[in-house]
């Protein structure tokens, strides 16, 4: 398809499967629109990798001010999704996406999906992960991507797709950072000045742990070297552990293996959560 072009917007089922016809290998990512430089910098990378990128936008219940998940789409989404090589706009209503009503059934994977950022409210964490999975179910896509700011809900899918035989391959997007080494989300966007300059220092006391695990291999030294960091700040950290990306069990490698350096943390008013993947080879 012309990446140049303005991208199909489709509200239903019927519609989306014609645009599909023939449209050889497709992508799909699964957001909740309010689109930002995060989402633009991942459709690129995303539409390099299939011949038709798909965005779905969807949010359950549709925000007040609209009366449609179709109606959230601006005219400067439009302009992004079309500079980054977005083909289809998927964006229906509730109605089309719950044609029967609201779902009976859940997805529970188990542990993966009730802990670190799913802990307070698992059933949260429970309902966004059905909902991508529904999503799937209609798009029907051959590639699904996931980024990996998102690595618990990444483990998350990976499991649900391998245990329900799902025919998509899960890709993973890389986590797209400012030049201060925040990740560029609705949250980051809207710090403060003030609110800014201590969120870097959590972006940097995650790197320290980086850098660690390059001059060390050490898990321990890894997650000292970032909780040090961290207290020459004024972060309150909600957790601080380094897992297994596939698994999101706590790692435990033995010989040369990528872990999960994952963090939380509350300053202020303000919670960051954020990951890092690292090469280790001992605890």
């Amino acid at each position: 398809m012309n990446k140049a072009k303005e991208p199909l917007v489709v509200h239903d089922r019927q519609t989306l499967a014609r645009a599909e016809k023939n449209a050889g290998t497709v992508g799909l990512m699964v957001t909740r629109g309010n689109w930002h430089p995060g989402h633009q910098a991942a459709f690129a990378e995303a539409s390099g990798r299939v011949d038709t990128l798909v965005a779905s936008v969807y949010t359950d219940p549709v925000a007040p001010a609209f009366e449609t998940t179709s109606d959230m789409i601006s005219s400067a989404d439009l302009q992004l999704a079309a500079r980054s090589g977005v083909d289809i706009i998927f964006a229906p209503s509730t109605e089309a996406f719950y044609p029967f009503g609201a779902a009976q059934t859940v997805l529970d994977p188990g542990k993966i999906i009730r802990q670190y950022e799913a802990a307070d409210h698992p059933e949260q964490a429970q309902n966004r992960l059905t909902q991508l999975v529904k999503m799937l179910g209609i798009v029907r896509p051959h590639k699904v991507f996931i980024g990996q700011c998102d690595a618990q809900l990444l483990a998350a899918v990976r499991l649900v797709v391998r245990d329900l035989d799902i025919p998509v391959s899960v890709e993973v997007v890389p986590t797209f950072r400012d030049l201060d080494g925040l990740t560029v989300s609705q949250t980051t966007l809207a710090l403060s000045a003030t609110q800014r300059e201590d969120a870097t220092c959590f972006a940097k006391a995650l790197f320290a742990g980086v850098r660690q695990a390059a001059a060390t291999g050490s898990g321990a030294a890894v997650l000292a070297a970032t909780r040090d960091a961290l207290s020459d700040s004024n972060a309150e950290i909600e957790y601080l552990d380094l897992v297994d990306p596939i698994s999101f069990e706590p790692w435990q490698g033995e010989g040369a293996s990528t872990a999960c350096l994952i963090a939380a943390v509350k300053l202020g008013e303000v919670r960051l959560s954020d990951n890092q993947l690292v090469v280790l080879s001992r605890p």
